[in-house]
């Protein structure tokens, strides 16, 4: 080989070098090296997109939403919905079915009483209490009397669910509020009433209304 052609041959090897390192050669799709890698990529995997995830937030109650001072029509018409045909209570509550109350706060809390297979057209007697229930107290170390004594109004009442003097005789049901004032000078604890519903003096319904005083 002559020494010309041993010269343009290392010429052409540094040229190539320059080329590749400069980032100039590029590198086909259908160049054996390609195609091993792109063989050895699961088609799951080369498939997948990228997607943006919505933010899930925790859930949260509104506990003043809740807060009912005196009835209104449209938390009537929410309980009454709730009631639906055959529901003999309900009360206007957030998801939890309880509610976080500051201490030192006054709330009231809305509910209704619905008469289910009444005497037509002159109604039946109702009668309810709320009271505290003895076995939450210990909770907040205050005695059952004075644990009663923060339901402000609204505790017991008594009276007729007749739809004969109404406007409208399908409406068997009454809606009402029971109001608590909670003292600021108490531990956090959790407190239960015993909500008591009688029709012409025999049981018909209970619940209890729970609160966690904070």
């Amino acid at each position: 080989m002559k020494k010309e052609e041993i010269l343009v041959g290392i010429l052409l090897l540094v040229g190539i070098l320059g080329l590749v390192i400069a980032g100039e050669w590029e590198v086909k799709d259908d160049s054996p090296i390609v195609d091993e890698v792109q063989k050895e990529i699961p088609k799951e995997v080369a498939s997948v997109k990228i997607e943006t995830v919505e933010k899930v937030e925790a859930p949260f109650s509104d506990w003043q939403k809740y807060n009912i001072d005196y009835m209104n029509d449209n938390i009537k018409a929410i309980l009454v919905k709730k009631l639906g045909t055959n529901g003999k209570t309900a009360f206007y509550l957030p998801p939890t079915g309880y509610m976080n109350v500051s201490m030192g706060t006054k709330y009231g809390v809305a509910f209704a009483i619905q008469n289910v297979n009444p005497k037509v057209p002159e109604g039946n007697l109702f009668a309810y209490d709320f009271k505290a229930d003895p076995l939450s107290i210990d909770d907040c170390g205050v005695s059952v009397s004075e644990a009663q004594s923060w339901i402000e109004r609204g505790w017991a009442s008594s009276g007729m669910i007749s739809g004969q003097w109404r406007e409208d005789w399908n409406d068997w049901y009454d809606a009402m509020t029971v109001y608590f004032s909670f003292p600021l000078d108490i531990k956090s604890c959790n407190v239960k009433y015993n909500f008591v519903i009688t029709r012409d003096g025999a049981a018909y319904d209970s619940r209890i209304l729970e609160f966690n005083l904070v």
